[in-house]
């Protein structure tokens, strides 16, 4: 059938295995009913076990009984995250006296405040078909909210879900949220796979989840027991004695009726009752039907097979009706407390009602986890077609297991029991095990131990000791696999270890796809960890080659796929050989890859694939001759790290500098060196950087003789194609091997050395300028006379500026160190300030020159400095805090080279990390403030020249030449016109430029010392008056009474008036060298009051 919806009649065939988990008198089960989990501050996680799976839900409820001890402004009930995502899927905290249901990222506040010291029944429902999010406490109805038809329509399929804390995945490890954690007890904790109503809630408020369970077996935990609690309001045992489901008459046309007795034998009208075992007329028992019905309290579980035939007429979307079968019997099945713990469909027949045909379908499927998806529709079953027989599993004989971790006797159990045990090493944990029922031979066996809460006994270096047989080579691949879980990072004897034994592995073993599988697996954690790889590159990839190589497997392909890595093998015939195609459809970092395999050659590129390889017919030349087997296999590495060479043997030109652009696939042939073929091997791979318009993209091959022996790319024998995409790269190349694409990046990145070079010029440069800032700063504070006029309170707020920017940036790599998020935000908004107010103090000194020497005024301006220290301070105020307020996680925590000048290498920086704030509120605030300036300087040199040519007297002056340098070079600094050398770091003079900018920009504070106090003539006066002593001191400073400041008494002349003619030059010579510069009234360039 297709994906259009049309009723059909459904017959269908099959076998549940089930068990009922009645209240039991003798030895503790697995079930949580009557216990709690305490926490109270310490570190105690409970999380749900990796073997219990929350399926793709369209309806849910959950419920959790909650019991607080200690009043916290925020706390975390239970959240449930999708994989991989960091926002809230599903969940609910309290939060300053509200009760808060998170739902697909989107929160609902409720004000209420659970009071302490008491149980608190919490549930929350939802549906996709109502979108409504309703909310329950102790049964009482508390929000009843619409869900906006724009989000999820189901709830993310093998998520994470804890208890009493929040969390995060990164990088495949459980991060846990600290400050938000739940003080007090909870318990009970279900979930259901539909929404059960308010009065269900109420009326049956004790009764076990279908998705989630109150149970040992849903959870794990290492630290934290259960512990007894005689208060928690259900008791030790759910309630089975819940309504029982839905009876529907099997005669066509009748109405449904329900039947809501107990479960009785029923009539041959109804269907039987799920909930406990009976023996309805037409029950064929391998027990007298006495016998069934003789399971009280005294029995701790009973097992049955249940054999059915039922009738549905549905609505039905393609042509498998066995998920909607699973659905509806485990939901009957959970709803009085009984669980299918293998479900299979021997066979179904469905009648399509447009079509008129018939046709049957053979399906199989193992339900693990309890689910609901909706459906519309309705299922008859007749008792007579109800079979249930009675099985005994027997129980879980003695077993000693031995692993890293010790040596465990696990006793004699009854099935579906969990046993425990004191870890060997660590007494304060615990391993289990559980005895499960196998649904094949119906009988109980032991599962594998769940040992990871127990520390390991042995290490990686006693491996040198282990000799390697083929009875125990699965058993050494075991080990290495718990260990590289308990080590992490290898060492390098370690990791030699690890290749060697398993070499030895290889060598002595027959590689079944399972051992195949483990030994990838391990291949993956190492490409996964931070390991040194760069001497055993040669040795990873011949021993994922060996595993394609000696793999013994029944059909004609096996696909091994494990987190970055992947494996296809192929056994071909060379007379039907036609070619072959490989290829990676969808990859994400630490998953698993999707792959296909295609029984043709494509000559063309695959498009929409991460990487893809094509092989020629030609390629059958090459297949070894004789018995041997003819296999081609296939790699893909999702992993950068293993190809990782040390600089001296990286692939590259004197003039460039190459990087790895993308994932790298391989092809080969078992006992066979492909070289020189006919026709090209055709390899697609997708970039990880786009391609920008002057980058160099080769195609390369791994050469395992380069380097001596340790591997390297080269590219002879592959032919980069044209290709118009910055996004993928065609090779044609004539051998097989590891194939992979290279960008030259030397246009954007600098080499390591420069990086270091140019961070320790701007630490040094940074640190020189806070140092003479603060000798600047200092003296015109403490010399009150030097501090009367405008251009030196403008100078003191424009060193301010600088010592701030030049101290917050030496710090900036030290605070983010910390990893505070609050802390690295206030860094760089700090930075950000100081930076702008620094630009802002630089362009008031250009508007104070320009009316000063521009646009000459006499017009008395009240509160001047008032208002440039208004302007200053405040408009940088302004922008910052409109950047936190719009978006405060603008700032954050960036890599250096991602910073306005590239100069502090690979260090962690707090700074500008959102693109549009940084072009919008930096480079076009200081780019505006650099025009304005250049403007200003370029009409103050015109002024000069033109004041210099109406004054024959200072051109005359052998010293104007000198002078006339030392203020172009003073108003270069004062107005940051070092700064725009910025905008030209680009194409070959890149570096030098950097290296420029660095000096310059980085010693500003210096150069600002230098000309605008160690050069002025006023301030040596005042060092030698009250800072120098004997010959040196100067006892007698009479040039200050003859200066006219601007304090206080001549208000008239803040401001110079024009020049109107030559006459007037001396006046205004004057005026401003009363300001500033000159103590004896000189007829000098009025320019040097700021020289």
């Amino acid at each position: 059938m297709d994906s259009a919806r049309r009723p059909c009649l459904i017959t269908v065939c099959l076998s549940v295995l089930a068990v009922t988990c009645l209240p039991c008198s003798g030895s503790p089960g697995p079930s949580l009913w009557g216990k709690k989990v305490v926490f109270m501050g310490r570190h105690c996680v409970w999380q749900l076990d990796k073997g219990c799976v929350v399926p793709p839900l369209e309806e849910l409820s959950v419920c959790v009984h909650l019991h607080r001890e200690i009043a916290t402004s925020e706390w975390t009930g239970f959240v449930y995250k999708a994989p991989g995502e960091r926002q809230v899927e599903l969940g609910l905290a309290g939060r300053g006296g509200f009760l808060v249901a998170w739902l697909f990222g989107h929160q609902w506040s409720v004000p209420e405040d659970l009071p302490l010291k008491c149980w608190h029944n919490v549930c929350l429902t939802w549906s996709s078909h109502s979108e409504r999010l309703r909310l329950y406490i102790n049964g009482s109805s508390r929000l009843d909210a619409h869900v906006n038809a724009t989000l999820p329509r189901q709830l993310a399929h093998n998520g994470t879900l804890t208890l009493g804390v929040s969390h995060n995945i990164v990088g495949g490890v459980m991060e846990f949220e600290n400050g938000k954690n739940f003080l007090g007890a909870i318990s009970l904790f279900r979930m259901w796979g539909h929404e059960r109503t308010a009065e269900e809630l109420r009326a049956h408020s004790c009764i076990d989840g279908n998705v989630v369970r109150w149970d040992n077996n849903d959870w794990d935990y290492q630290i934290c027991l259960p512990e007894d609690d005689t208060n928690v309001q259900c008791g030790a045992f759910p309630n089975v004695t819940a309504s029982p489901p839905t009876v529907t008459n099997t005669t066509p046309g009748s109405p449904t009726s329900t039947n809501t007795s107990d479960p009785v034998t029923p009539t041959e009208t109804q269907q039987p009752s799920l909930g406990l075992p009976v023996s309805p007329t037409g029950l064929s028992t391998t027990k007298e039907p006495s016998d069934l019905n003789s399971t009280g309290t005294g029995i701790a579980s009973t097992f049955y097979r249940v054999q059915m035939k039922l009738n549905m007429t549905m609505t039905v979307t393609g042509s498998d009706p066995g998920e909607t079968i699973q659905t509806w019997v485990q939901r009957k099945l959970g709803e009085v407390r009984m669980n299918a713990l293998h479900f299979q469909i021997f066979q179904s027949t469905y009648k399509d009602n447009d079509k008129k045909e018939t046709q049957r379908v053979e399906m199989a499927a193992e339900l693990r986890n309890q689910k609901r998806i909706h459906f519309g529709g309705e299922i008859q079953v007749d008792s007579r077609d109800v079979h249930v027989s009675h099985i005994d599993p027997g129980s879980c004989p003695e077993d000693t297991h031995e692993s890293i971790r010790g040596v465990y006797i696990w006793p004699i159990k009854d099935a579906q029991k969990t046993e425990t045990m004191i870890c060997e090493k660590n007494s304060g944990a615990r391993a289990s095990r559980k005895c499960e029922l196998d649904g094949v031979t119906e009988k109980a066996k032991w599962a594998e131990p769940n040992l990871k809460a127990c520390k390991p006994m042995i290490t990686i270096s006693d491996l040198d000791n282990v000799t390697v047989t083929a009875n125990n080579s699965a058993d050494v691949v075991d080990m290495i696999e718990d260990l590289l879980g308990v080590e992490g990072d290898l060492s390098d004897s370690q990791l030699a270890t690890v290749i060697q034994k398993l070499d030895e592995v290889l060598g002595v073993s027959t590689v079944t796809p399972a051992l195949g599988e483990d030994i990838v697996s391990i291949i993956a954690d190492i490409l996964g960890s931070s390991s040194n790889l760069s001497a055993v590159a040669n040795d990873i990839l011949g021993i994922t080659g060996s595993v394609g190589d000696q793999m013994d497997f029944p059909e004609e392909s096996q696909n091994v796929t494990v987190p970055s890595l992947a494996l296809s093998m192929i056994n071909v015939d060379p007379e039907q050989f036609q070619g072959l195609t490989f290829g990676v459809s969808s990859f994400s970092t630490g998953l698993a890859p999707e792959i296909f395999v295609n029984q043709a050659f494509l000559s063309q590129p695959c498009d929409g694939t991460v990487a893809s390889i094509s092989l020629p017919r030609a390629l059958q030349n090459f297949f070894p001759e004789g018995n041997k087997k003819k296999r081609v296999q296939f790699h893909f590495y999702g992993t950068q790290e293993l190809f990782k060479v040390m600089p001296s043997t990286t692939y590259e030109d004197p003039e460039t500098n190459w990087t790895l652009n993308s994932y790298v696939v391989s092809a080969s042939v078992n006992n066979s060196n492909v070289s020189n073929l006919g026709n090209p091997v055709v390899v697609t791979l997708t970039h990880l950087k786009p391609k920008e318009k002057n980058d160099k993209v080769e195609c390369v091959y791994w050469d395992f003789q380069k380097n001596n022996g340790s591997g390297g790319w080269d590219c002879n024998g592959c032919e980069t194609l044209p290709s118009i995409s910055a996004y993928q790269t065609t090779c044609h190349c004539y051998h097989l091997t590891h194939f992979g694409v290279l960008l030259d990046v030397s246009r954007t990145p600098i080499s390591e050395a420069d990086q270091e070079t140019l961070m320790a010029i701007s630490y040094l440069g940074c640190g020189v300028s806070s140092i003479f800032l603060s000798i600047s700063l200092l003296t015109y504070v403490v010399f009150e006379k030097l501090r009367r006029d405008y251009p030196s309170k403008i100078l003191i707020n424009l060193s301010v500026a600088l010592l701030g920017l030049n101290l917050v940036f030496l710090m900036d790599s030290w605070l983010s160190s910390f990893g505070f998020y609050s802390l690295c935000i206030t860094t760089a908004a700090t930075l950000h300030y100081f930076l702008l107010a620094s630009f802002t103090w630089m362009g008031l000194e250009a508007v104070h020159m320009y009316f000063s020497l521009v646009k000459v005024f006499n017009v008395y301006i009240p509160s001047y400095i008032l208002k440039f220290c208004t302007l200053g301070w405040g408009i940088p105020l302004v922008v910052v805090s409109l950047v936190l307020a719009i978006e405060k996680d603008a700032y954050g925590n960036v890599l250096s080279g991602d910073s306005l000048d590239s100069l502090q290498g690979s260090e962690p920086f707090c700074w500008m990390q959102s693109n549009v704030f940084f072009y919008i509120t930096i480079v076009a605030f200081v780019l505006l403030v650099l025009v304005f300036n250049m403007v200003v300087f370029i009409m103050v040199l015109i002024q000069i020249r033109h004041m210099q040519t109406n004054n024959p007297a200072a051109t005359v002056n052998k010293r104007s030449v000198m002078h006339d340098l030392r203020a172009v070079a003073s108003l270069t600094f004062l107005l940051g016109l070092t700064w725009p050398i910025a905008f030209f770091t680009w194409g070959p003079a890149r570096v030098p430029m950097l290296h420029l900018f660095s000096v310059l920009n980085s010693l500003q504070g210096f150069f600002i010392f230098v000309f605008h106090c160690l050069m002025k003539e006023n301030v040596r006066k005042q060092w030698r008056i009250h800072l120098c002593c004997g010959r040196f001191r100067l006892n007698d400073y009479s040039d200050w009474s003859r200066s006219v400041t601007m304090g206080g008494r001549t208000k008239q002349n803040h401001l110079v008036h024009r020049f109107p003619s030559v006459k007037s030059v001396n006046t205004s010579s004057r005026k401003i060298s009363d300001d500033s510069t000159t103590a004896s009234g000189s007829s000098s360039p009025p320019y040097l009051q700021w020289a």
